[in-house]
């Protein structure tokens, strides 16, 4: 039995439907306006909610947005007469579950109830468990006190606040280093936002085959290819009133990222296979640790998807420009992976709390996660040493493979290498690429070779390799 809001402005139409709903066996709350629904609405959230369009004073759009701001789990079906199905369809645009011709069919309006309090109980489970992983302040995951995370923190909770009147929180685009915590931002602004309670849906663009990235987005309809035996949803509807993150958005095609445009856009897609058009009613946040602008220019990026995803950005800086945050970092990892196994958490000692502040961390968050994972495992649990725990962690060198000194080079030395000053100074950072591009060289493209060539390991040969473009 489901709780159902009908508002409804003339007497005949509105005692008709409430008998309708009745006989269907639920209970209903009949309003005679706008301001009447919400405020039954705000006594105790119901299941579904129908409203005429046309009401007076405050319309049925109207209500349609405040209840999605202020109650996204609630479904919300629009009555139109057939001459109006058009503000219908743009009421599904800004968030309506559905929409019913009048005269209302009863058959019709069981399965629309039906399909309606299916769709929220699963959301609801759904719900529950998020909610029971979630920290007390979506902040709170965002670690540290330097002055650019409290910039960062200061953004998310501007941006979280700020949604538009069709529903929706603004476009966002995140940037940052491998490892510097875009998925943890994108997940405090979609936790910050009045639509918390609806989908947070998480696409790794880089993980997924092109093909297969656009059927995920956009769905399929049964036959649209071979294999697609049965229709599926996108992650576009499976986000409904929520929040899509396209993680690694730099990585997709260009024909994709011209598909990707049409749907942030114009707010509406079709299913792989589909004629139908549908209205996505969802927000838009994307990251990527690749040079977008760069990418524009090479031809390598749409610049009209770059600057529709860029409405705000918010840049994740690096952990080596955070300063005393990684010491509150590695206590916050520490805690954390020793409550994961069930061990006491290690105390740092000021030695290791000094190398922490002055290692590279070139794998950025992620990298002092797993490292703090290792300390837990194997460090002393009295009080760290660095000599104990940190062994091959200290220089980034551990896991490189030694290689012979006929194929690595004498004492890792890179036969005539040299610097050339002719042109003017040099930046250290200029220096790091000449030498690695030099290694890379003279190993002919062999990672293993390169690295031990350099004395670092693989993960910091790959993360160096394409931070300066080199192969």
């Amino acid at each position: 039995m489901a709780d159902i809001v009908l508002v409804e402005d003339e007497d005949v139409p509105r005692r008709y439907l409430s008998e309708m709903v009745k006989r269907l066996g639920h209970t209903v709350r009949a309003a005679e306006d706008a301001e009447q629904g919400l405020s039954f609405v705000e006594e105790g959230e119901p299941d579904l909610v129908i409203t005429d369009q046309r009401l007076p004073g405050m319309s049925g759009h109207d209500l349609l947005v405040k209840i999605k701001q202020s109650h996204p789990l609630v479904a919300v079906v629009v009555l139109t007469a057939h001459s109006n199905v058009d503000d219908a369809v743009e009421a599904m645009r800004c968030g309506a579950a559905d929409y019913l011709c009048k005269p209302v069919n009863s058959e019709e309006l069981r399965i629309l109830i039906e399909r309606c309090v299916a769709g929220l109980g699963l959301r609801n489970e759904v719900e529950y468990y998020r909610q029971r992983d979630l920290p007390e302040s979506p902040l709170d995951g965002i670690v540290g006190d330097s002055p650019q995370i409290r910039a960062l923190k200061e953004m998310v909770l501007k941006l979280s606040r700020s949604e538009k009147r069709e529903g929706g929180g603004p476009t966002v685009l995140l940037s940052g280093e491998t490892g510097s915590g875009k998925g943890l931002v994108a997940r405090a602004l979609h936790q910050s936002a009045p639509r918390r309670n609806a989908p947070f849906v998480e696409v790794n663009c880089a993980a997924l085959p092109e093909q297969l990235l656009e059927a995920e987005l956009l769905g399929y309809e049964r036959g649209a290819f071979t294999g697609a035996v049965s229709a599926k949803a996108g992650l576009f509807e499976a986000a409904e009133n929520g929040t899509v993150f396209l993680d690694e958005i730099g990585r997709i095609n260009l024909d994709l990222q011209a598909k990707v445009l049409k749907v942030i856009e114009d707010k509406i897609f079709r299913r792989l296979g589909s004629t139908r058009e549908r209205v996505m009613h969802c927000s838009i946040i994307s990251a990527t640790h690749l040079d977008l602008d760069k990418a524009v220019r090479e031809g390598r990026f749409l610049a009209d998807l770059y600057h529709r995803i860029r409405v705000f950005r918010i840049h994740c800086p690096p952990l080596r420009e955070r300063g005393e945050d990684v010491l509150a970092l590695a206590e916050h990892y520490l805690a954390k992976h020793a409550a994961e196994y069930g061990l006491s958490a290690p105390i740092l000692s000021a030695k290791v709390r000094k190398r922490l502040l002055e290692y590279s961390w070139p794998g950025n968050v992620r990298e002092l996660s797993h490292a703090m994972e290792r300390v837990v495992v194997l460090g002393s649990y009295e009080d760290l040493d660095l000599d104990d725990s940190f062994a091959g962690f200290d220089d980034g060198s551990a896991g490189a493979d030694p290689q012979p000194p006929d194929e690595a080079g004498r004492e890792g030395v890179i036969p005539g290498f040299s610097i050339d000053f002719s042109h003017g100074p040099i930046s250290l950072e200029q220096l790091n690429a000449a030498i690695i591009r030099q290694a890379y060289d003279a190993a002919q493209g062999n990672r293993k070779k390169t690295a031990a060539l350099l004395g670092i390991s693989l993960d910091t040969l790959r993360y160096r390799l394409d931070k300066f473009g080199i192969a």
